[in-house]
C-alpha cells in the first residue's frame, strides 16, 4: 500500500485547509487513537510549533483522540523534547505539530512510536485506512492543560554550556519552537536573532533554511561563529567567522573525529544518499566505517537500529546521537559541536573541516508526481553518465518528501565534469515532466531539504 499522506517527515499541507482542517485534524486525532490504542498505547504527548495555526490544530486533534488514549501536552516545544519524552513513557507514542523548516502558512503533524523515533510505514499506512473513514464527535477543548514537568527534565538531561568571552557566537532560532528554551542550556557570549517565538514569522528570513540573516550578523558582530535552528528544533547549522556553511556532514565528521581523539571511537557513523563524498573519503582515511542511507531520519535511525551505531546526519542538519536523544535534536547538535569546537587550541578550531567534493543540487517544480521508472529520457541520461564515468561521478535522483520538486542531486571531484552532467540530467527531466525551463543554476554546495 502506498502512502498518500504521509512523507520522509510526517503529514504536510497548508494549515487549515484538506488535509489539515480543523475537521481534519480531529479525524486525524481519532485515527491516531485507533491505531495506538489497538497497539496498547494508553499516552499521546502532544507538543506543537509556535506557528499561528498550531494552537487550534492541536485542539482538535485532542477532541479526536475521545477517551481512547490520554492526552501528555507538553505545549510549544521543541520536536525532539516530544520525541525525547515519549521515549521515557510506558506505552505511549508522540504527536508534534509542525511544519517544520517550512514558512508560516504551512503546518503538519509528525508521530513518533515508543521508542521517540518515527512511526513505521505499515502504522503510517494503518492511520491512514482509519483517517479515511473516521468520524469524530468530541468537543474541540479551548484550552489544553499543559504539564511543563517533561520540558524541565529534557532541558536538564541536555545541559547547559556556558560560552566564554573569546568565543562569541550569534544563534538564530527562526522565530521557532527553540526560541524561549536555547537561553536555558547556552549562554554566556551569544548574541540571539530569530527570536522571540512568532507565528507569523517563523522560518521568515532566519533559521536553518535562510542562513542569509546568519551569516550577515555573525559578520557584522565580529563573532567567531553563528548557529542556526529550524522552526521545529530538530535541525541545526553552522557557519564559521567568515559566514561559510558547515553543513550536517562537516558537523558529522567533527563529531566522529571529537570522539576518536578522545580515545571513544564510535563503531561507525550513517549518512545519506546525499552525503558529501568528502566525508566518505575523511572517515575512510580514519578507518571509520561509513554507510548510506536514503534521504529522511526514518531511514537513518532504522540503519542505526540494524548496525547498533549511535552517530548519523544528514547534510541539512539532521544530526542523531543516540547517547543524547532518540531523534535528530538542533539544542543537542548546537552543545556537541560547541564543546567539540572548545576542546580545540584556538588557533586550530577550524583545522579539521575535510576538502568537500564539488555538489551541485537542482530541483524541479513539477505539476506531479511521475514516477522515476516512467522517466525515460532521466533514466537513458543516467544510464550513460554512470557509465561513462563510474565512481568519478556520483548521482542521485529523488522526488521531495514533502514538496513536488524532483530534486537532481550531483557531485564529483572535477566540478566541470559535474556541471555537464547536472545539465544533461536538467535537461532529460525536463522533457520528461514537460516543462520548459532555463539553464539548471550555478554550481554550489546545497544542503538537501
Amino acid at each position: 500500500m502506498s502512502l498518500r499522506y504521509f512523507g520522509t517527515d510526517g503529514i504536510r499541507g497548508k494549515a487549515l485547509q484538506p488535509p489539515l482542517t480543523l475537521d481534519d485534524a480531529a479525524r486525524w486525532g481519532r485515527a491516531f487513537a485507533e491505531v495506538a490504542a489497538g497497539k496498547g498505547i494508553e499516552t499521546l504527548v502532544l507538543g506543537w510549533d509556535p506557528r499561528l495555526s498550531s494552537p487550534p490544530l492541536a485542539r482538535a486533534f485532542v477532541a479526536g483522540l475521545g477517551r481512547l488514549v490520554r492526552a501528555e501536552v507538553l505545549g510549544m516545544v521543541p520536536t525532539p523534547a516530544v520525541a525525547w519524552a515519549t521515549a521515557r513513557r510506558d506505552r505511549a507514542w508522540g504527536v508534534m505539530i509542525s511544519a517544520s523548516h517550512n514558512p508560516p502558512e504551512d503546518n503538519g503533524i509528525k508521530g513518533f512510536n515508543g521508542l521517540g523515533e518515527k512511526l513505521a510505514q505499515d502504522e503510517e499506512e494503518a492511520i491512514e485506512a482509519a483517517y479515511a473513514h473516521g468520524t469524530w464527535a468530541e468537543t474541540m477543548p479551548a484550552e489544553l492543560d499543559v504539564d511543563a514537568a517533561p520540558v524541565e527534565a529534557y532541558l536538564a538531561h541536555l545541559g547547559h554550556l556556558e560560552l566564554p568571552a573569546d568565543l562569541p557566537v550569534v544563534a538564530d532560532c527562526a522565530h521557532g519552537a527553540t526560541a524561549p528554551w536555547a537561553c536555558r542550556v547556552l549562554g554566556g557570549a551569544v548574541h540571539w536573532i530569530g527570536v522571540p517565538a512568532e507565528g507569523a514569522r517563523i522560518n521568515v528570513g532566519v533559521g536553518s533554511t535562510h542562513l542569509e540573516a546568519l551569516q550577515a550578523e555573525v559578520r557584522r558582530t565580529g563573532a567567531a561563529l553563528g548557529l542556526a535552528f529550524d522552526g521545529d528544533g530538530d535541525r541545526c547549522l553552522f557557519v564559521d567567522g567568515t559566514g561559510r556553511l558547515v553543513d550536517g556532514d562537516q558537523m558529522l565528521w567533527l563529531l566522529a573525529l571529537d570522539r576518536l581523539e578522545a580515545g571513544d571511537p564510535a563503531p561507525g557513523v550513517v549518512g545519506t544518499v546525499m552525503s558529501n563524498g568528502g566525508l566518505a573519503a575523511a572517515l575512510a582515511a580514519r578507518n571509520i566505517p561509513f554507510e548510506r542511507t536514503p534521504v529522511g531520519d526514518k531511514h537513518l535511525l532504522r540503519r542505526m537500529g540494524e548496525l547498533g551505531w549511535d552517530l548519523a546526519a544528514e547534510a541539512s542538519g539532521h544530526v542523531i546521537q543516540k547517547r543524547l536523544g532518540p531523534s535528530g535534536d538542533g539544542l543537542a547538535t548546537a552543545l556537541s559541536v560547541l564543546k567539540a569546537l572548545l576542546h580545540r587550541p584556538a588557533e586550530r578550531r577550524w583545522d579539521w573541516r575535510f576538502e568537500a567534493w564539488p555538489l551541485r543540487l537542482v530541483n524541479l517544480v513539477a505539476p506531479a508526481r511521475r514516477p522515476l521508472e516512467d522517466c525515460p529520457a532521466l533514466q537513458s541520461a543516467l544510464r550513460d553518465l554512470e557509465a561513462a564515468h563510474g565512481a568519478d561521478l556520483r548521482l542521485v535522483v529523488r522526488w521531495s518528501g514533502t514538496e513536488p520538486k524532483l530534486r537532481l542531486m550531483g557531485e564529483a571531484k572535477d566540478a566541470a565534469l559535474l556541471v555537464a552532467a547536472l545539465d544533461r540530467l536538467h535537461a532529460a527531466a525536463a522533457r520528461d515532466l514537460g516543462l520548459t525551463l532555463g539553464p539548471a543554476g550555478q554550481l554550489g554546495q546545497v544542503p538537501s531539504c
